[in-house]
Order: structure tokens, then sequence, then C-alpha cells
């Protein structure tokens, strides 16, 4: 193994005389291969080599453990070590993101804050996993040529080597090394790919690890060239106003669409966004706009492309109506009323008109409106769920999250705008109740009592 990595580096250009690298280390059987691996080879590749550990505080105990181990390690072989720990549980809370990109992005913001090249001991089976990941996920050509060697400061020494080499390595030198007890479960999909999907290919094709690491290295120079060229066409696009339509709408489709997602600057934008993008090459009106991720806006005025920034609504203040008032939440550009107490004839289903049964909150039929805080949850007829999660599953974009009403008693959250009601708090046809309406200002309030949906 210690060859193949000598080899792959040279090859590669990973690592240069004078290099100084830390090597990403969890405790785990990839990462202290890779670092007694680089150790043994310090002199001969003529760098200085440190170590970094994260604790994500994900396992309890068990993760203290990893990080004891990792200090024994270090210290037994002389390698410099700087530990980091976060709290991945609160970052997947405001951010949204799930736990597994919650630690992955913690761990890399503290890996690159450290000095040098960074290390992490991704193999070649780790590359068939992301293959397969990116495949069912739906990917291009960047997405099947998965993990380069390198990629800006990170190098990945092990890439060309497989599991049971590293298994190999460590048996002959006695390495020991801890075992997470989370690889072993199936509830994450690379788990299910790691140990179901990939043995069966293995049966057609022993040696699938170094068949896709090939198929990788020839996509990669593929997408290089690709880069290029549509650097090359953004550059001859590009204009003082934004990008010339008219040298987008001549360029080859694949080139084309590289480029308009080049423009929109968002993190793997959707092919929605990128064909209603493609679009605007393509209506020849004055003008049109589409909106996108992150409050910003790709405008085509004549024959220029530009991507602006959305202006981002104000928040308003919180209000509190009774029956038969009406309120503008300015900010919000929405206007809200309460009208009752009613019979209920029929039940309301609307995402934007609530009925409310009047015994919840009597003896003082109010309804107080404000923008969303910090921990709210809303009770929906799936269960309790927080209101910032609710808003990200049903795709509400970031801007308008802190401006939509939330709408309570006083106390108790009963409905949110877009979301839904409580049902234990919604009136039932015959039930006396109050009917909260909120539209957009400028627009007609509509009956939405048969079931529209008037939610954003």
């Amino acid at each position: 193994m210690r060859d193949k990595v000598l080899d792959w580096c040279r090859r590669e250009g990973l690592l240069e005389r004078g290099d100084q690298v830390v090597c990403a280390v969890s405790g785990g059987a990839d990462s202290v291969a890779m670092l007694h691996c680089l150790l043994a080879l310090q002199e001969t590749l003529g760098i200085r080599l440190t170590a970094a550990h994260y604790n994500h505080c994900l396992r309890g105990a068990a993760s203290d453990e990893d990080e004891a181990f990792v200090r024994r390690l270090c210290a037994s072989w002389g390698v410099p070590l700087t530990v980091g720990r976060g709290d991945v549980t609160a970052r997947a809370a405001a951010t949204g993101e799930s736990m597994e990109e919650a630690a992955r992005r913690l761990r890399y913001g503290f890996l690159l804050e450290q000095p040098g090249l960074v290390a992490v001991a991704h193999n070649a089976d780790d590359q068939v996993e992301t293959v397969l990941l990116n495949l069912i996920r739906g990917t291009g050509l960047r997405g099947l040529a998965a993990m380069a060697p390198r990629q800006g400061r990170i190098i990945r020494p092990l890439l060309p080597v497989t599991r049971q080499e590293i298994e190999a390595y460590l048996a002959e030198h006695s390495l020991d090394h801890r075992e997470d007890g989370s690889n072993e479960e199936d509830d994450a999909l690379r788990n299910r790919l790691r140990h179901h999907v990939t043995p069966l290919l293995r049966q057609e094709n022993p040696n699938l690890a170094g068949t896709v690491g090939r198929m990788t290295a020839l996509l990669r120079q593929d997408e290089t060239y690709l880069r290029e060229q549509t650097q090359a066409l953004l550059k001859q696009a590009a204009g003082p106003e934004g990008y010339d339509c008219r040298v987008l709408r001549e360029a080859a489709p694949v080139l084309r669409r590289r480029a308009i997602r080049e423009i929109l600057q968002v993190p793997k934008p959707s092919m929605a966004h990128v064909e209603a993008a493609e679009a605007l090459l393509w209506d020849l009106s004055g003008s049109a706009a589409v909106s996108l991720p992150g409050g910003m806006t790709l405008r085509r005025t004549y024959h220029v492309l530009q991507l602006q920034a959305q202006e981002l609504p104000r928040g308003f203040d919180p209000v509190t109506l009774g029956p038969g008032e009406t309120a503008e939440l300015t900010g919000a550009g929405l206007t809200i009323s309460v009208e009752g107490p009613v019979i209920l004839e029929k039940t309301v289903d609307s995402l934007s008109t609530f009925a409310l049964r009047c015994d919840m909150i009597e003896p003082s039929p109010i309804v107080c409106v404000r923008p969303r805080k910090q921990g709210d949850q809303l009770r929906l007829a799936g269960g309790r769920k927080s209101v910032k999660r609710l808003m990200i599953d049903r795709k509400i974009p970031a801007a308008r999250r802190e401006v939509t009403p939330v709408l309570t008693d006083g106390t108790e959250i009963f409905a949110v705008y877009g979301l839904g009601a409580d049902p234990s708090r919604a009136a039932r046809p015959g039930d006396r109740a109050l009917i909260i309406k909120i539209w957009c200002r400028g627009e007609k309030c509509h009956d939405q009592q048969n079931g529209h949906d008037g939610g954003y």
C-alpha cells in the first residue's frame, strides 16, 4: 500500500517537498492507516506532517473515547495534534441541514482553519459509493467524476487504495483503530449501498473499485475541458451590464447550460432553475425574470442577462386583532382580517384561511399575529414539528420565512400562514368560530373556504 500511495502522490502532483500537511484523523481504520503511511513517507516526500481531530460530540462517551484514542496515538508517534469540537445538533437545527451535512460542514470548516494541505482518508471504495450516491440522487458529468485527488487544499492520498488493502496494511503493522458502530447500521444511504449494493456489483466485476477509478479519472479530464470551454464562453458573453443573450443562444447546448449554472451562482442549482433561466434567452419580449434561492433574481432586459439581489422583506410588527378588525402586515406584503364569531357551515381547508373554535380562546376572542421566533412549533395532523423545519419541507424561500405570519392566542400557536392550522384548535361545521383570512396586499380577499390554497 505504501508504494501505491507514493506513486499516486507523485503521479497526481499532490505533494511537493517542503509542504506542510495536516492529516484528518478520526481514529478509524482509514485515517489511522493514512497517518501511519504518510509518517513513514515523510522523509521520502520531504513534507512536514501534523494531525487534526474533530469531535462531533454526537455519540456521547464514544466520541470522547475516539478523541482520547487519537490523542494517545499521535503522542506515541510524535505527531503534533490539533483537536476541535462543535455542536452538530445545534447547527442542523439552525440551518435546516441534515445531521450528516451539518457534521461535514463543521468538520471541514475546522480542518481548513489549519495551515497547509489537508489530507483526508477517502479510499477507492468510498469513490465507488460516491458515484452511486450521485447517480441515485441525479447528477451530471461532474457528479459522476466524483471525488478528485486534489480539491483546493484538500488532498486524497488513499484514493487509489481499496478498503481491503487498508485492512491488510493495518494487520501487517499491528495498528489499532476505533470502530464507529453507526457504520454498521442501515439508516444512511451510503451504508445501505456499502452493505447491499456494492457486494452485488463486485460479483459481476471483482475489480469494481479499479474500474470506477479509471472511469472517474477519464470523466474528470472531460470535465476539465468543458469547464475551460465554459469559461471561454462566459468571457465572450460578458459585458458591462451583464451577459449577452445572443452569444449564449448561439453556443452548444452543453456549454450554454454550464454557463447558466455559473451565472446563477447557486450551489447545486436544480434543473428547473436552469431550464427556467435558459428559457429567458429565447423569450424575445422586452424583459422577463426568474426568482432564485438565496434572494436572487435572474433578469433579462432585451439582450442582456443580469443576476440581481432581490429586495428582502423588512419584517413586520406584531399585531393583535379582534372580530371585525383588519390589519396590514407592513413588510410582509400581506393583509389579515378576523371575522365572526359565526356558526361554521362547511369545513375550512386552506393554508391562508383558518376557522378557529371560539371556545378555545374565550373569554377574550383575540388573535395575535407575529413573525416566527426561534423554537416555534406547530401541531399538524402528522404531529408537532418545528415551524422552521416545516417551512423548509414546504420549500418556503428563506427570505420569506422571517415574515411569515404566525397566529397565536397570546400563548400558543394555532396556525401558520402557508403551513396550516392545529387540528385540535380548528372549528368544524356547526362550531362557533372566528374566520381568519390572510391575503397579499393589494389583491381582493377571496373566500377560500372551498379548499383553495393561498400559501406561498
